[in-house]
C-alpha cells in the first residue's frame, strides 16, 4: 500500500478517538444537569444504565468489521502480483471497503436475527 495512505489513516483513528471523547463528555454534562435539576425519576433512569446488549453488539460489529478489513488486506497482498502495478492501490483500497461494508451487512444479519429471538 501507498506510503500516503498511511496518513490518512492515522488521521482517521485520531478523529475517531476525538469524536468519542466529546460524545461522552457531552453525555456526562447532561446527566449532571438532569441531577442538579432533580428531573431523576423513572422516565430518565433508562438514561444511567449501563446497556450491556449494546455493548456488546458494538464489539461484535466491529470486530467483524476489522476482520474483514483484515481479510481485505490479506488478499490483496496474495493478488498484488497479478495486478497491473498502474491499479495496485485502487484494487487494495476498494477491497478494503467493499469488505468492511460486507463486514457491515453481516453484522446487520446477525443482529436482525439476535432481535428476532428476543
Amino acid at each position: 500500500m501507498s506510503e500516503n495512505l498511511v496518513p490518512i489513516f492515522v488521521l482517521g483513528i485520531i478523529g475517531y478517538f476525538v469524536l468519542e471523547l466529546v460524545k461522552a463528555v457531552s453525555e456526562n454534562r447532561l446527566r449532571q444537569k438532569l441531577v442538579d435539576k432533580g428531573l431523576v425519576d423513572e422516565k430518565i433512569k433508562p438514561l444511567f444504565e449501563l446497556r450491556p446488549l449494546a455493548q456488546s453488539a458494538s464489539a461484535l460489529k466491529w470486530g467483524i468489521v476489522l476482520i474483514a478489513v483484515g481479510l481485505a488486506f490479506m488478499f490483496a497482498y496474495v493478488i498484488h502480483s497479478w495486478v497491473p502495478e498502474a491499479i495496485r492501490d485502487e484494487i487494495t483500497i476498494g477491497t478494503v471497503f467493499f469488505m468492511a461494508g460486507l463486514g457491515m451487512i453481516i453484522f446487520y444479519a446477525i443482529d436482525r436475527g439476535r432481535e428476532k429471538k428476543d
